[in-house]
């Protein structure tokens, strides 16, 4: 017998066998026989055989398995005065060790309490997800060893499953949503569920939760016990792809298209080939995917709208990345991903806090030039790019009516059916109102009540005490107030409970009895994305110098208006935005000059050169160039407190321009009474503007973004490659 090879051991006269940690010694062992272990002559190694067992040392008990009581692990109450990090130890005062791999949630563990924090003002709270997931975030790892051989995509695949084991993504709906978002936009998935109701996801939570208590059952042949089933109804699932958008349902009775099999072969390969770009996208350049998806794309499905989404995001995108780089499943592009990681964390805290932005421009200093010189933007901010594309501008206004009037009429009887029906216009409404306001004109004239007015049909039984709505005879109102007796419609109210009385202008709580409405008006009007460069709050005022005022006999000074805005308001340098139109639905738009601007602009981006050199000749201000000059706007120090430089926002930008002193200023009743008019005969604000000033002001801000803000150029959609009768 050969000494690798094993040997059966001896037959122990009284049942008992003999267990070796090595083989036995010359003198230690037996004498050699068949089958008995060889000799090795290896003295230092005990030959041990049971029974007998040894005795244990003095001071230790050992404890039998059927006397072993288990004592669980002691959880110390969570105090205000608790220290963060403490040992954890069991019922025996023994402290535990933490797995290096993180095992399945028994049922038990599934049914505890969830994690809860103390503040500092001891109030109990619930743990975040993302708190719960930092606890033990160092110690997760990929389920398999890496291998640098196998194809990237391939482990792209692997590492986003393995992040997603052992974590309850299913508990939380909107963090699952995003994280499917986040598949999709990698490539990793080629399409997304719709997310169910909350009676659903209650449901399906609740039936998880049952199967995972259910004891196991490993008799498969018994089907009698399984209760009664119906077989699941026919569902219609509309696969389709993110870039595109949601399509738009077809009416039940159309007719499917019909491919060839070399045509569903081609649509295979190409939205694989789809996937592949879009993780490609990833692997080359982490940091600006994460850029675009955190931007462009939460800004084109609507993410950016909530507050949540948000504060999830970067959070889940952060641990996904530190996951990958934890692992190194990628060590070829670590430098990217820690940008990328980089990048979440500007994100955590600009997500957020555009809200903040967007709730504190335009501030009050804005508002109150808006209602000193009246809007310049209601009119212009949305472009009818389609009437004018389609050639609707130069059809007649009657001709365009009759149309739209028969193809509503149509929408409306194919709706309906066989019922007749007939379309009023406007014509026939405006026409019926002017009938209506003659009938009650002539019953005024003619002493009569109107038939419309009410308490006419009020039965004679009721009760002289509670008047009916309107009675003549009770007009005074004083004292009434909803629901009571004597309660009457067109009692006389105070003008504060509508909110209905006259208002001050902001600029007088501001600058007080400032004389800015006849130094400036209106000047260049300019709407597009700017970056915020620098702010620069109010400086301290001057002592024993003039501050906007001016001596008696003398006109208003637009230098001492000024120099009184600079010692009260803040100033915000604002840059023109790197990039724009980057694709035809970009949220960054080309510069553009509004209708209602007043002042030399430079239309084009590669002029204003031989513009600048003339005016520096003559010792006039240049032109403005909406695509590289800077502006300076005035907000608040409140407004500026909340504006973080880096960030991009979009709105009209006016300048205030100084007025000629010897053209009066005339507004007619029509414009003061109506400051927000559209249909202003002059254009700009009041007065005739002489020279530009360094100041400018806000008005109707439309998107405040991050300072990391990249555009999200849209993939070719299924119509643009396979054609619109193949879609």
């Amino acid at each position: 017998m050969a000494a690798t090879e094993s040997a059966p051991q001896p037959a122990h006269p009284n049942g008992s066998f003999t267990v070796t940690t090595a083989p036995p010694s010359g003198a230690a062992a037996p004498a050699q026989n068949e089958g008995a272990w060889p000799s090795t002559g290896d003295t230092d190694r005990p030959w041990l055989t049971f029974p007998p067992f040894p005795k244990p040392p003095p001071g230790v008990d050992l404890i039998s398995f059927s006397d072993f009581k288990p004592t669980g692990i002691v959880l110390v109450p969570e105090t205000a005065d608790a220290e963060p990090e403490q040992v954890e130890r069991d019922g025996l005062g023994i402290p535990t060790v933490a797995l290096r791999v993180r095992h399945d949630l028994t049922s038990m563990d599934k049914r505890k309490r969830k994690k809860t924090r103390v503040g500092q003002d001891g109030t109990v709270r619930s743990a975040p997800w993302y708190e719960e997931w930092a606890e033990d975030e160092n110690t997760r790892r990929m389920m398999g060893v890496v291998d640098p051989s196998v194809p990237r995509i391939d482990r792209l695949h692997q590492a986003a499953h393995d992040f997603k084991h052992g974590r309850p993504l299913h508990t939380n709906q909107e963090l699952s949503h995003l994280w499917d978002r986040w598949r999709l936009f990698l490539g990793l998935i080629s399409s997304m569920q719709p997310p169910a109701s909350r009676k659903k996801h209650a449901a399906m939570r609740d039936a998880l939760a049952a199967m995972a208590e259910a004891p196991a059952d490993d008799d498969d042949d018994d089907e009698d016990e399984m209760p009664n089933a119906r077989p699941p109804k026919a569902a219609r699932v509309v696969v389709t792809n993110d870039e595109e958008g949601s399509p738009a349902q077809p009416p039940p009775n159309a007719s499917k298209p019909v491919f060839t099999e070399e045509q569903r072969q081609q649509r295979r390969e190409y939205f694989r080939e789809v996937r592949d770009t879009r993780m490609d996208r990833f692997l080359n350049d982490p940091e600006k995917t994460v850029k675009i998806f955190l931007s462009g794309y939460y800004r084109d499905r609507g993410l950016s709208m909530a507050e949540k989404s948000c504060r999830d995001g970067p959070l889940l995108l952060g641990f996904f990345l530190n996951f990958l780089l934890r692992n190194r499943v990628f060590p070829e592009c670590e430098k990217g991903l820690r940008k990328a990681v980089a990048i979440t964390e500007q994100a955590r805290t600009e997500l957020l806090h555009c809200f903040v932005v967007c709730k504190a421009i335009p501030d009050l200093f804005s508002n109150g030039c808006e209602l000193v010189y009246g809007t310049m933007t209601h009119s212009t901010v949305w472009l009818n790019t389609d009437a004018a594309s389609s050639g609707e501008e130069d059809e007649p206004d009657a001709k365009r009516q009759k149309t739209d009037g028969l193809s509503e009429a149509a929408f409306l009887q194919a709706a309906v059916g066989q019922e007749p029906i007939e379309v009023i216009g406007a014509d026939t409404v405006m026409k019926m109102e002017m009938d209506a306001k003659d009938v009650l004109v002539d019953a005024d004239v003619n002493g009569e009540q109107p038939a419309s007015v009410w308490a006419t049909d009020i039965p004679s039984t009721a009760s002289a005490s509670a008047p009916a709505w309107g009675d003549p005879d009770v007009q005074s109102g004083e004292g009434v107030s909803w629901g009571e007796a004597n309660a009457q419609w067109g009692a006389p109210e105070d003008a504060s409970i509508w909110d209905t009385g006259a208002k001050t202008n902001a600029l007088h709580d501001l600058l007080g009895p400032t004389v800015l409405p006849l130094t400036h008006t209106t000047g260049v009007i300019e709407r597009s994305t700017r970056r915020i460069k620098s702010v620069t709050l109010p400086a301290v005022p001057p002592k024993g110098k003039n501050n906007g005022t001016f001596p008696p006999g003398s006109g208003p000074d637009a230098g001492a208006v000024e120099r009184d805005l600079e010692t009260r308001l803040a100033r915000v340098v604002l840059i023109p935005w790197h990039e724009w139109d980057a694709h035809a639905l970009a949220d960054v738009k080309r510069p553009r000059i509004l209708p209602a601007s007043r002042g030399a602009v430079v239309s084009e981006e590669n002029e204003g050169t031989d513009a600048d050199t003339a005016a520096a000749e003559d010792g006039t201000a240049p032109p403005h160039n909406p695509f590289k000059d800077e502006i300076t706007v005035l907000v608040t120090p409140t407004a500026a407190e909340q504006l973080m430089v880096g960030f991009g926002v979009e709105a009209s930008w006016i300048q205030l321009a100084h007025v000629d002193p010897a053209v009066p200023i005339v507004v007619d009743e029509e414009e003061f009474l109506n400051p927000y008019a559209q249909n202003k005969k002059r254009i700009g604000g009041p007065g005739v503007p002489v020279a530009p000033s360094k100041y400018w002001y806000m008005e109707q801000v439309l998107n405040v973004l991050p300072s990391y803000h990249t555009e999200m150029v849209p993939l070719p959609t299924t119509e643009e490659v396979f054609g619109p009768n193949e879609v």
